[in-house]
């Protein structure tokens, strides 16, 4: 069982040119629709200001609100006691602007690492029921190596829903999200999506932002990303639309559960074992 997550964001932050996140957004809500499935949308919350009648959208159309940070910031650049102040604001405006519940939280660029152990006794305490923040593998960017691959549990007690991850040759890959589902051939992400544990307690989910199926969108450098970086966000977008509208309706091998919330209240990852961290 695979849940569709989306990260929806601003990428271009300061960068010209015009905003294309909002209508890009309504073209995945479209596709969702078009396959009767309801995912898991984790909303950046200085989005709020700007796009109130989206969110309020996204939630009346079925689909699990969840937070994306207050600023799409690396989490190690903050300090505590104001991320907790933070967070639990963000979470409370966001839930106010959908009229919906807040269950789920996703750092930005699965950055919860080694470096940053205080973060989920934080968002336990603000009173997320589970966390989709952590790449159990190396990174170019953030990635925790050692943490499990299946759902686990902090020493606080709360629910860790981690990237999903296969190898490919020497590396290991989040290959159900981003540039990885963009750029890996879709043999290999439909032979690694059968191969894997279906079960209701296995935590697949994949993951996509707006700007993965926007190949019309002119160059930027998002949030001050490095060019290597900005070239491989940039490239490979045409096709991604297609290849999620496959995956939205089982073409690529893996049957599409509900959102991750529904599945946390519904018990599926009761058995999550501990992890010292």
């Amino acid at each position: 069982m695979l849940s569709v997550t989306l990260d929806i964001e601003d990428h271009r932050g300061a960068a010209r040119g015009p905003k294309r996140h909002a209508a890009m957004t309504e073209q995945l809500l479209e596709l969702l629709a078009e396959a009767g499935v309801r995912a898991s949308l984790f909303i950046v919350a200085d989005l709020i200001a700007t796009d109130r009648a989206l969110i309020r959208r996204i939630a009346a159309e079925g689909h699990e609100i969840g937070l994306h940070s207050f600023d799409h910031v690396p989490l190690a650049a903050h300090d505590p006691d104001s991320f907790r102040r933070r967070t639990a604001d963000a979470r409370a405006a966001l839930a106010d602007a959908a009229g919906a519940p807040v269950p789920g939280y996703r750092a930005p660029s699965f950055s919860l690492t080694r470096a940053t152990p205080w973060v989920p006794e934080a968002l336990a305490e603000i009173g997320f029921h589970y966390s989709s923040s952590v790449l159990p593998a190396g990174s170019p960017l953030h990635g925790y190596p050692g943490a499990p691959r299946e759902p686990f549990r902090w020493p606080c007690g709360l629910l860790e829903l981690p990237a999903p991850v296969t190898r490919v040759g020497p590396l290991t890959l989040p290959y159900l999200g981003g540039i990885y589902f963009r750029y890996l051939p879709a043999a290999l992400i439909r032979r690694r999506l059968r191969g894997a544990d279906s079960g209701p307690a296995a935590g697949l989910w994949s993951y996509l932002h707006p700007y993965d199926i926007d190949p019309a969108e002119p160059f930027c450098r998002p949030h001050g990303a490095p060019l290597w970086m900005s070239l491989l966000l940039h490239a490979r977008r045409s096709g991604a639309r297609a290849r999620f509208a496959r995956l939205l309706h089982g073409g690529m091998g893996s049957t599409i559960g509900p959102p991750l919330g529904a599945r946390v209240a519904a018990g599926h990852f009761t058995a999550a074992r501990p992890f010292p961290g």
